[in-house]
This record gives C-alpha cells, structure tokens and sequence, in this order.
C-alpha cells in the first residue's frame, strides 16, 4: 500500500459489527477507494477502543451511556481540532464548528441521564489523546478521517440499542444516532459523492467508506 492511502490496521473485534466494519474497511483498502494522506491506525484510536470494551462488554445502562458519553467526547475533540486547523474553507469549518455543537448537546443530555443514574461522566480528552488525529494535514483527511468517527458512532449505536433497558435512553440513542447519519451525508458530500451516493444504503450501519 502506497503511503498516498489512507490504512486502516485492524484492530480487536469485540462485536460482530466492529468486525463487519473492519472487514468492509479493508475491502476498501484492496480496492484502492480510501484515498488521502493520512495514515490512521484503527486500533489506535480511542473511539474504536471503546466500541470494542465500554459498548461490547457493558453491563447496564449506566455502563453504556459511560461508554457513549467518551464517544461524544471524542468526537467533539477531533471536530474542535478540525475547527480550529485552518485546514477547512469556511463552509465546511462552519460544519465543523456546527457538528462540534451537536455532538456537545450529545454528551450534555447523555451525562445528564448517567448523573441521574449515579453515575460520573469520563474525562474529555485531549487531541493527542486521539489517536491518528496529529496525521491529518489537508481538508481531505479531515472530511476522511471524520467519516471513520461517524461510522463508528453509528456502529456503537447501533450495538448499544441491543443493551439498553430505558426507553428513554433508546429514545435518546435513536436520536443520535439518526443525527450521527445525517453527519455523514454531509460529509460524504464534502467528499464529492452526488445525492444519491451519500445515501449508499437504505439501512445505515455505519460500514460504508468514504468515497473516492
């Protein structure tokens, strides 16, 4: 694999979703689609650590939503670098700075209800907690590597619907969720896909890559 590609190296897979994802995620490599300067090592990254550990292996309410919270966390971390990079042409540093917001309000309504159970938010990290995040060095990489954040939200929502005994929380994990899949029409199209190809599937599971 040249080093103009974006390689996603496997990681451990605690769910058969992760493993579908992982799966899907080196078809792609072979294929040639993912393209981009950046090299993200999938098992690296603190999102995919916990799909595998705070979503697979959680016991409880409490536990996922601790799990989801160090999601949002995650993921408004690497939309603030983002945001901040210069990298971004205004409209899409606008979406950056608009989705950093959202997926705040996430981890604000998600901490809330963990509180409510008792419960402590995780701490936030920090962008070098982030692993992969320090590589990106063009808008490309951005839109690409920020794909693979909503792919596994998605992924991790998808699986924490099969845990959860709220139905208040399901409610709230639905909704996210659908936001999370609205992000990445969005930045499918940045990517340059047409209407149609940023909606590749009628049932998203968080497996598709980014376009080429």
């Amino acid at each position: 694999m040249s080093e103009d590609r974006l390689t996603i190296i496997d990681g451990d897979c605690d769910t058969a979703a992760v493993a579908e994802y992982e799966e899907t995620r080196r078809e792609a490599v072979r294929r040639g689609l993912v393209g981009g300067g950046a090299i993200v090592a999938a098992s690296t990254i603190p999102i995919l650590l916990r799909v595998g550990k705070a979503f697979a292996r959680a016991e409880g309410d409490a536990a996922i939503l601790e799990g989801a919270i160090g999601l949002e966390l995650t993921a408004i971390v690497a939309y603030e670098t983002a945001h901040r990079s210069k990298l971004l042409d205004e409209p899409l540093a606008a979406v950056a700075r608009l989705f950093r917001d959202q997926e705040q309000e996430h981890a604000d309504r998600l901490t809330k209800a963990l509180e409510d159970l008792g419960g402590k938010a995780p701490p936030s990290p920090s962008p070098q907690d982030v692993g992969g995040l320090s590589a990106v060095s063009s808008q490309e990489d951005i839109l690409r590597f920020a794909v693979e954040l909503e792919n596994m939200a998605v992924i991790a929502y998808i699986d924490a619907h099969r845990r959860l005994q709220s139905p208040a929380l399901l409610k709230t994990g639905t909704q996210i969720m659908a936001n999370e899949g609205q992000h990445l029409v969005v930045l499918r199209q940045a990517l340059g896909a047409s209407p149609a190809a940023s909606v590749p599937s009628a049932f998203e599971a968080g497996v598709d890559p980014a376009p080429s």
